[in-house]
């Protein structure tokens, strides 16, 4: 566990999280918060667990998932460098409906509530930073739901790559059979909708990324318009 401020201070500077604070308020935050490791495959949360607090991804990639009775899988979320993870901790007991794992080797930035409600009381732009987080994620969160429950496989990548693309592309950073998990397919057919896609135009598969070629065709498979698998 990390307790050098200066290392901390350094780390959360380009976060967008702490992007409006100044020197001094970052330091405020270095000086109660630890970092944390994760080994690849790690579990660092379970629904059988409590961790309370503030939580930063540093470095790495880390998925939020539940298991079924029967062992099946489902990925929720991932998570990469500077996204907070298990808001619902610092505010609540600590216990979380589903369990987190790294994916590779991981830091966390983990600020006790104690420290965050002093923090947020001195500093009300930190909490607005956060809300706003959250209000994007939920929204995020409906619509996979809405995808997952209702819509078939090209809709369910079409909403994907929409929510998490950046300047077109949609870095995914993991292995295709763990984004079937989060797109709730097999991965055979995970493999034919993206070959389907690339045929026609609408994305380039690499081994790493998703390039979106046709945003309103996608839009128009996320919005139920066009049929498919």
């Amino acid at each position: 566990m990390m307790k050098d401020s200066k290392n901390i201070s350094e780390a959360i500077r380009d976060i967008p999280l702490f992007s409006q604070l100044d020197a001094t308020q970052r330091n405020l935050i270095s000086q109660v918060a630890s970092v944390e490791k994760i080994a690849k495959g790690g579990l660092y949360f379970s629904e059988k667990s409590a961790s309370r607090g503030l939580h930063v991804l540093l470095s790495g990639r880390v998925k939020l998932f539940k298991t079924s009775e029967d062992g099946k899988e489902q990925t929720i979320y991932l998570f990469g460098p500077g996204e907070p993870f298990c808001l619902c901790s610092v505010f609540s007991d600590g216990q979380l409906p589903a369990n987190l794992a790294a994916l590779e080797p991981s830091r966390v930035l983990v600020i006790a509530p104690e420290h965050f409600e002093r923090i947020i009381s001195e500093d009300p732009s930190l909490l607005l930073n956060l809300l706003r987080v959250m209000s994007v994620r939920l929204k995020e969160a409906m619509d996979m739901i809405d995808a997952l429950s209702l819509k078939q496989a090209p809709a369910r990548l079409a909403t994907y790559f929409l929510t998490h693309a950046h300047d077109g592309v949609v870095r995914l950073g993991i292995t295709q059979r763990e984004f079937a998990k989060v797109i709730g397919i097999t991965p055979e057919a995970l493999s034919r909708t993206l070959k389907k896609m690339s045929e026609t135009g609408l994305i380039k598969h690499g081994d790493q990324s998703i390039q979106l070629c046709d945003i309103r065709q996608l839009e128009a498979y996320r919005d139920g318009f066009l049929g498919g698998e």
